[in-house]
């Protein structure tokens, strides 16, 4: 499958519908990721780099937000 995706994006995902929910006068989807592209310019080291995406959020009504400061932090082991 080839969906359609928006020329100005460095990032696409394929997603196939796994359910709806009704939440007041709006509606969640939720989706599973079938597949993923990204432009090579927006990988580092064959991952995709966050800063590289420049990804962008919608807040609620006009309000939109990009990232601001980046950081990594180390994952702390899980153990059940």
């Amino acid at each position: 499958m080839r969906p359609p995706r928006v020329a100005a994006s460095p990032a696409a995902l394929e997603c196939r519908l796994h359910s709806t929910v009704g939440l007041g006068d709006s509606t969640v989807v939720f989706g599973r990721v079938l597949r993923i592209a990204v432009a090579p310019e927006a990988l580092a080291d064959g991952r995709p780099e966050v800063t590289l995406l420049r990804p962008l959020a919608r807040l609620g009504r006009n309000e939109w937000s990009t990232l601001g400061e980046v950081r990594a932090i180390d994952r702390l082991p899980y153990h059940p």
